[in-house]
């Protein structure tokens, strides 16, 4: 059996959902706040993109909504007018919320008026600055004491760093968070933030669902006949490490594509300046940073979201889908706790994305009792239990390779 045991899908046996087969010349309904609305010809303009809102066609999407809109968002939902048509209302009833969706929303409020999703300057700063420190210090390191190795590592571990920070101002909800988190995205690791927030807007909607979720580094299902034949994949288990060090190059290829191709000349203007510092470094400390930062990374992101279930549909409530395909980690010491930048609470962040990263492990205890008095399961194993999960279950889909 699988290590998540891949045979059981269902947590819950309610949904949320009517059974549709999207298609984009057909009209576009989404349910929010039990009202249908119509958005065929609204899709166009929305700032995260079209393809997001098709892929929840006919769907109730009022959590989605609430967890990654801002409030000025919201407000802008009561100029679009919901759907009043006696037919429309027939062909699209009334979907009603369970007992654990409506449990969820209260807990949500609760959590809102209690000051949880405000933001700190001390930690905002502390967080911004680090990095950058961490960034010169490394530099110094390089040129005036000539320690070329620990240069390395400590510029990789600001990389890594970065990348944590930059994901927190991805989910961020005003004007100068897109502005902090541009120049240091760009200034830092090269990265179009307005690339990685349309791609990972869909990761949270569609978490670890095949053919809309980002595909993970290493496919985590049975392959089609034809691509068994690719003998390489048997050997997965052993050679992830080394794909996991390139994943920062694979993001700064497709952040210089998309800012080229869609003219983001100031995210250009960044990544400018980022090669003009690696190219001062010298090749060896450039890429032996970017190496470390991008295993650092990797083997964090893929270990939280690799060590949970694929789905192959998408009809889950939110607050379900979370639980089936989020999992937390226990640090026990400051040094992993910094390390994994947030990331070890996978389900605080996947259930408020807008939450500051440094809030999360104050609403941990609230969201266990709440789990407990719902009866979900929370989810949450030490940091080399779950490294070792996800050894297994590279391991285990290539011996079912290799047996076929």
């Amino acid at each position: 059996m699988a290590p998540n045991s891949e045979i059981d899908r269902h947590i819950c046996t309610s949904t949320n959902s009517i059974e549709s087969t999207i298609n984009i010349t057909d009209r576009l309904y989404l349910f929010i706040n039990e009202q249908w609305y119509d958005l065929t010809h609204w899709q166009y303009i929305h700032p995260g993109g079209s393809e997001i809102l098709q892929n929840l066609n006919r769907q109730d999407a009022t959590d989605i909504f609430y967890s990654l809109h801002s409030k000025e968002a919201i407000k802008k939902l009561s100029y679009l007018k919901p759907c009043s048509s006696l037919h429309i209302q027939f062909m699209l009833p009334i979907i009603e919320s369970t007992n654990l969706t409506l449990s969820f929303r209260k807990l949500r409020e609760n959590l809102i008026h209690n000051g949880y999703f405000n933001r700190s300057i001390f930690w905002e700063l502390f967080y911004y600055l680090s990095v950058y420190i961490l960034c010169l210090f490394g530099t110094f390191c390089h040129f005036y004491w000539n320690y070329h190795f620990l240069a390395i590592i400590i510029i990789g571990f600001g990389m890594q760093q970065a990348g944590w920070i930059e994901h927190d101002y991805i989910h961020g909800r005003n004007i100068w968070m897109r502005w902090f988190g541009r120049i240091l995205s760009g200034s830092i690791n090269g990265f179009s933030l307005t690339w990685w927030s349309h791609k990972h807007n869909t990761h949270h909607i569609y978490m670890n669902n095949i053919g809309i979720d980002t595909d993970p580094i290493f496919h985590l299902f049975f392959p089609s006949k034809k691509d068994k034949n690719i003998w390489f994949r048997s050997y997965r288990h052993w050679y992830f490490i080394p794909v996991y060090s390139l994943l920062y190059l694979s993001w700064r290829w497709q952040s210089f594509q998309y800012s080229f191709n869609t003219l983001k000349y100031f995210e250009l203007i960044l990544m400018l300046l980022n090669y003009i510092w690696l190219y001062i470094l010298g090749w060896q400390v450039a890429f032996g940073s970017i190496l470390i930062g991008s295993l650092l990374v990797s083997c964090i992101i893929t270990t939280i979201h690799q060590s949970k279930k694929i789905l192959i549909d998408s009809h889950y409530s939110f607050v379900e889908k979370q639980f089936l395909t989020t999992r937390n980690v226990y640090c026990n010491n400051f040094f992993m706790e910094w390390l994994w930048g947030g990331m070890q609470y996978q389900l605080e962040h996947h259930l408020f994305p807008i939450m500051p990263k440094y809030n999360y492990a104050k609403i941990r205890p609230i969201l266990q009792k709440w789990t407990k008095e719902n009866g979900i399961h929370y989810r949450c194993e030490n940091v080399w239990s779950i490294w070792y999960r996800n050894y297994l279950r590279l391991k285990y889909f290539t011996n079912q390779i290799k047996n076929t």
